[in-house]
């Protein structure tokens, strides 16, 4: 009767850290978040309305936003252009800040910046003969963009946005596994070129489209705002 007991025992127990633990519904995100890292502290409030405030101090200044939250699936959120962005973070080609949500031992709430976005390039003369060498052009919203691959090792790219028009011309070359990387000449679709701290590389083409992923290259790892639950 006892180890029966303690079976039951732990099978509740485990049911309701279950519970708890798979739980990523509005009230859980909700509250008050906190960073503090390098320079910069920053506090965010997510409201259960799906608004949120943020506070950043960095070098003595402070600025404050408002603006809105969205879930992305089980654990995804993106957060409105409003987001005050912080050092590490990488935002998405809108300008929409994105990160996951994380629960440490299944009740311990904290969001991961994103480091790194996705650009989308198809390809409109695929040839057999050049899996890579080629135009491209990118399908994001209210952005014209086109890139040339030259068998040379050279490319060619324009943006063209509301009010922006950007050329740029740089190099590019092909990893072991596949895999392009572009020089820092490259251009997002904000029309600004690579940061120091930022590379574009290709996942490995095989003559299709290529999907270009915009990375941080931060050293003091990946943001974390976490949330505030004990007193």
């Amino acid at each position: 009767m006892k180890r029966l007991l303690a079976l039951f025992v732990l099978v509740v127990c485990f049911v309701l850290w279950y519970s708890v633990a798979s739980d990523y519904g509005d009230v859980v995100i909700s509250g008050t978040y906190h960073l503090d890292r390098n320079d910069q502290t920053s506090t965010l409030v997510l409201k259960a309305d799906h608004s949120f405030q943020q506070e950043l101090s960095e070098h003595g200044e402070v600025r404050r936003a408002t603006g809105t939250w969205r879930r992305l699936g089980q654990g995804g959120i993106a957060f409105s252009k409003e987001f005050l962005n912080v050092s590490g973070q990488e935002p998405g080609a809108d300008g929409t800040a994105y990160g996951d949500i994380h629960k440490d031992l299944g009740f311990l709430v904290s969001i991961k910046l994103s480091q790194y976005h996705v650009l989308w390039y198809g390809r409109v003369d695929p040839s057999p003969t050049n899996p890579i060498s080629g135009t491209y052009v990118g399908d994001e919203p209210g952005v014209s963009a086109t890139l040339i691959l030259k068998p040379d090792h050279t490319f060619e790219q324009l943006i063209h946005t509301v009010g922006i028009t950007r050329q740029a011309k740089g190099n590019w070359s092909v990893r072991q596994n596949g895999d392009i990387v572009f020089s820092q000449d490259f251009l997002k679709t904000s029309g600004e070129a690579l940061r120091s701290d930022e590379t574009a590389t290709a996942w490995d083409p095989k003559g299709f489209n290529l999907q270009i992923q915009i990375a941080m290259t931060s050293r003091s790892g990946v943001p974390i705002f976490r949330k505030k639950q004990f007193f």
